[in-house]
């Protein structure tokens, strides 16, 4: 019996996210892994034996599955430290199965997930600079004249408009000139953030569910023959937004790509960046805070 990692961040938001993402029965083991990740995604709230702490709690759990997706045992291999939100944590699996039943492809009666979780309370009322990066770092910033949509990021990042827009209206390219994160090897950017502004007039469009984010996301992976690793939440000018990690297709073992996807009232941003996936775990913090420098014009 093998274990495997199925990382998930978890933040308050997904406490509404009661209903499941929907999709085709799994055909292998890398669709049932994802299908499981969707499951628990869907399920799984914000502990409220956890709203008495500070920060970020972070833990690991173990699930063993069996071949119809009853799930067998869920046990704490790395405790956040609070005995009561570890429990919570538990039950909380416990009470997202069954999951999926086992494709053909799967021939083991049972398997073992490690799933590690980050629980974290979004506090909509910090000011802004609490988001952005540290203040003994000056930050850069453009702004795309005919849109006013912009990106503050921080040194020694630069940031700038790209050499042709596509499809957005506004499409900004962030590079780093020390050299971290490195660009993925085939990769012609470091970042990108793409908007499309809501037409004037036009009534903003819905910020998407969850489930909607997320099936937009698989959609889009799909297309480029990608698989998503890790899904997490985050608050952009009041708004949720789904940000998440994706392998690329065949042949691109050594690549990580970090998504950011928002849909604001001024519009819809789509932001890409492209590294080494040995250099993700450090560089996703830097993405992140060019993901909170974005701002958009006021309507």
């Amino acid at each position: 019996m093998r274990s495997r990692l199925l990382a998930i961040g978890l933040a308050l938001a997904l406490a509404c996210a009661a209903v499941p993402v929907m999709a085709a029965a799994p055909g292998n083991e890398a669709e049932w892994t994802r299908a499981v990740q969707r499951r628990l995604i869907s399920r799984l709230d914000y502990p409220k034996e956890a709203h008495r702490l500070s920060g970020p709690i972070s833990l690991s759990l173990k699930i063993t599955a069996l071949r119809n997706g009853a799930i067998y045992d869920v046990v704490v291999s790395r405790s956040s430290g609070d005995a009561a939100v570890d429990q919570a944590a538990v039950a909380m699996v416990r009470r997202a199965g069954p999951l999926p039943a086992f494709p053909d492809a799967m021939t083991q009666e049972k398997t073992e997930l490690m799933l590690p979780l980050r629980f974290q309370q979004e506090d909509d009322t910090a000011p802004a600079t609490d988001r952005g990066p540290p203040a003994d770092i000056p930050p850069r910033r453009y702004v795309d004249a005919a849109t006013g949509f912009g990106v503050t990021v921080p040194s020694p990042m630069r940031v700038g408009p790209a050499s042709a827009r596509g499809r957005y209206d506004a499409l900004i390219e962030v590079s780093s000139p020390d050299g971290f994160p490195p660009p993925a090897p085939d990769a012609k950017y470091l970042c990108r953030i793409g908007f499309l502004a809501t037409p004037a007039g036009a009534k903003p469009s819905a910020a998407p569910t969850l489930r909607a984010q997320v099936a937009a996301a698989e959609r889009r992976q799909r297309n480029l023959r990608g698989s998503i690793e890790l899904y997490d939440r985050f608050t952009l000018g009041g708004v949720q937004g789904l940000d998440y990690i994706a392998a690329p297709g065949p042949g691109r073992a050594d690549t990580l790509y970090y998504y950011a996807d928002v849909v604001l009232p001024q519009g819809s941003v789509h932001m890409a960046c492209a590294t080494l996936r040995d250099a993700m775990p450090a560089a996703m913090t830097m993405f992140r805070q060019v993901r909170d420098g974005i701002a958009a014009r006021p309507r």
